[in-house]
Formats: structure tokens, sequence, C-alpha cells
């Protein structure tokens, strides 16, 4: 690895250029302004209020200050993007590299639908299970109990303990009944 290409100082000293560094900034910064602007129309009012305090805060203060963050760590990403100086790995990717993370992208864009259709635990435990056997587990057995122990685990934790909604799996109703989830 030659230092000179990808060090910050260098004797040459820095110079000015847009990079692919100011491209992802720039692309994190106007991400950061269209989340921060459409916050308040995702988050829903709270149906009854508890406490009638003016100085109550909004439900959309946190996701905006998260939004804002990120818009702020995107603007810094294009100003310090300018005096980085290294070469653009992504162009050295070979096909195994870019397969990959498009199989994993297709796997994740088929999860959401996946899992309002059958419910969190058999959509996690399908999608653990083939994109394990995907990425060269040979071992069947350890997919199969990681792939159905971890999904399982997370819904108990979630739903019971974290009050938390996650769609349920076909077999939740009965196993709510007898006490078992």
């Amino acid at each position: 690895m030659n230092p000179s290409k990808e060090s910050i100082g260098n004797n040459e000293g820095p110079t000015r250029r847009f990079n692919f560094n100011t491209v992802f900034g720039l692309v994190f910064f106007f991400l950061s302004v269209v989340l921060f602007l459409i916050i308040p129309d995702q988050i829903e009012k709270p149906l009854f209020v508890l406490d009638e305090n003016e100085n109550a805060l909004e439900p959309s203060l946190f996701p905006r200050l998260v939004a804002a963050g990120f818009g702020g760590l995107g603007l810094w990403l294009v100003f310090i993007s300018f005096s980085i100086r290294e070469e653009n790995k992504l162009r050295n990717l070979d096909r195994q590299a870019i397969a990959n993370v498009l199989v994993t992208l297709l796997v994740m864009a088929l999860y959401t639908p996946l899992l309002m259709q059958v419910g969190f635990v058999v959509a996690s435990a399908l999608v653990i299970a083939a994109l394990s056997t995907f990425f060269g587990n040979k071992s069947y057995g350890v997919t199969a109990v990681v792939s159905i122990a971890v999904p399982i685990s997370i819904f108990f934790v979630f739903t019971k303990f974290l009050a938390t909604y996650l769609p349920p799996f076909p077999i939740d109703t009965p196993l709510t009944r007898l006490y078992i989830l």
C-alpha cells in the first residue's frame, strides 16, 4: 500500500479535487434534508396526552435531531473529502464481491414483503438460512438451529420485554394462548 496515495498528510500538500467521498457526502446531506422535511408527516401524534405541559417534547424531535446530525456529517465529509488523497477502490472490486452485494440487496428487498406475509420469525429464519448458505456455510444443522433460535429469541425479547410490535409468525396465536411466547 502506497502511503502517498492514501494519506491525508503528505509532503505535497492536499489537492482540492472532487472524488467519490464528495459525492457520498452530498448524497448524505441531501438525504438528511429530505428526511428532516418528511419526518413530521411520518410520525403519528399520540392518541391521548397524559400531561398537558406546554414544554413537552414533540415526538418528531429526536428523529429530526438524528437527520440533522446525518446532514452535518454529510457536510463534514464533503469538506474533508477535498483533502483526502485515496484511490477509488470500488473500481477494483471483482465480480464475486459485486454479486455478493447484489444478492444481499435482493434478499433484503424480498424480506419486507415476506415479513408481512409469513411473519417475523419465519421470514427472518428463511433470510438467515438463505444468506448463510449463499455465503458458503456448509453446516446445515448449525444453520437450522441459528436461523430458528435467533429470530424466536429476538421476537420474544422485543414483544414481551420491550412491548414492541413485530409481525407475528403463523403459530404465534396458539403459542400465546399456551403462554409459550
